[in-house]
């Protein structure tokens, strides 16, 4: 198995981190990247680029992350993160099961989605200022609500009782997808199911030790 990605957490983490919750050994490669500008999203990737231009990238339509397993290339993070918890067990126990972690997974999409569209505002100071301190807090508040069915489950799990996709995807949020890592915090202090899912990742053995062991990336 060979997870393919630049040199950085970006798409391919929640990746990793599945495969480190798994205890799975596979190839880990990752193209240099060197962030120029992230106003301008200006970046230098020599190899990729010469990968992709000698036809090499064909079987993923000439993007990252991909996956190789058994001669086979899935392509799509989110593919490649369903594809991965589901043949290791972290994608419930029904189907049921699957398909709420699945809905909780999509909820985080479209938290981004959101988050994305407030930065492109023309006042973006303005607009982060409302997202951290009002729009986030009211999203993650309700999705809190949501998973905990209104605080009757404080398990420290998303779906059943076993670490799944939608754990790991909540954690990455939360911890590893915005730079404004105080904002987030205080944007779910008032999240305690949510704070008992990343307090589960974070104690997991396995996914401790590739955070505390994982090369450090480009960003």
């Amino acid at each position: 198995m060979k997870l393919t990605y630049f040199n950085g957490k970006g798409m391919a983490e929640t990746s990793r981190i599945l495969l480190a919750a798994a205890g799975v050994e596979y190839e880990d490669f990752r193209y240099p990247l060197k962030i120029n500008s992230w106003a301008t999203y200006d970046f230098t990737r020599d190899e990729f680029d010469k990968d992709k231009a000698d036809g090499k990238l064909w079987k993923s339509m000439g993007k990252v992350p991909f996956l190789e397993v058994d001669g086979k290339t899935i392509c799509q993070s989110k593919a490649i993160e369903r594809y991965i918890a589901s043949r290791y067990n972290l994608m419930g126990s029904n189907l049921e099961d699957s398909a709420i972690i699945d809905s909780y997974c999509e909820c985080l999409r479209d938290f981004k989605t959101a988050y994305h569209n407030e930065k492109k505002k023309p006042d973006k100071e303005t607009a982060m200022n409302k997202w951290f301190n009002e729009l986030l807090v009211n999203k993650l508040e309700v999705f809190d609500s949501i998973v905990s069915n209104k605080g009757s489950d404080m398990s420290g799990y998303s779906v059943g009782n076993q670490l799944s996709l939608a754990d790991i995807s909540i954690y990455t949020f939360l911890v590893e997808y915005f730079d404004n890592k105080d904002g987030v915090l205080k944007a779910y202090e008032n999240c305690p199911k949510l704070k008992t899912i990343v307090k589960t990742v974070d104690d997991n053995e396995k996914i401790k030790k590739w955070i505390e062991t994982r090369p450090v990336g480009s960003y």
